[in-house]
């Protein structure tokens, strides 16, 4: 299974600092997400990484800076997708400069998991899949209709929202491509010393991070 994580909107102290060494630990895909941010303030950001992790990024805004620092993709909203012609363009941008490049939505609701899509998405963040205190699915998430969506649907879902490392075992016995951390580990002092929590909870599962 797959581990994502997904970085605060607010700004946190020595934060490139912390994503670097979490890069450093094994962490293959960061969703960069800074909503408020301008470009520049955003290529600042990414400038901040060693060269060498940037193609672990995927950028939320500012697609186009996935060009000029050969990041590893782009994740797009539902406002990017209703500029049809606007992302044509981009896509086609990205697919003639580097081919192959990563590209992924967000989906909130199970109904959504049998959508057709317009466009090719390399897989999809889904949720609040959790709740952060109990473990237990959200509202309007059931164990049955999961599984069968995700067996049925033809598509890469990653679980989002509520996450910490208690459920990593359910998520990977539900069939989830993958798991995004976001709150657990940057709503805490030690944002690193959280991300380590979940290498291990991997470890103590037996599930083997991908």
């Amino acid at each position: 299974m797959k581990l994502f994580i997904v970085t605060n909107n607010k700004d946190i102290p020595d934060e490139t600092a912390l994503v670097t060494k979490m890069f450093e630990s094994g962490l293959t895909t960061l969703h960069l997400r800074k909503p408020k941010y301008s470009t520049k303030q955003l290529a600042t950001y990414i400038e901040e990484i060693p060269e060498h992790f940037h193609n672990r990024i995927v950028i939320h805004t500012h697609h186009k800076l996935a060009l000029k620092y050969r990041l590893k993709g782009i994740h797009l909203t539902s406002t990017h997708l209703s500029k049809k012609w606007k992302y044509f363009f981009v896509r086609l941008r990205l697919r003639l400069k580097f081919g192959l490049i990563s590209k992924s939505r967000s989906y909130l609701n199970l109904q959504q998991f049998y959508a057709k899509e317009e466009y090719n998405f390399d897989y999809f963040l889904v949720g609040t899949i959790f709740n952060s205190l109990t473990g237990e699915l959200y509202s309007g998430y059931y164990e049955e209709g999961i599984i069968a969506g995700l067996k049925n649907c033809g598509k890469k879902m990653v679980a989002r929202g509520g996450t910490t490392p208690m459920v990593i075992k359910r998520t990977n016995h539900l069939g989830f491509y993958g798991i995004a951390f976001n709150s657990f580990i940057w709503d805490h002092d030690l944002p690193y010393q959280k991300f380590i929590e979940i290498l291990e909870a991997f470890k103590l599962n037996n599930i083997e991070l991908e």
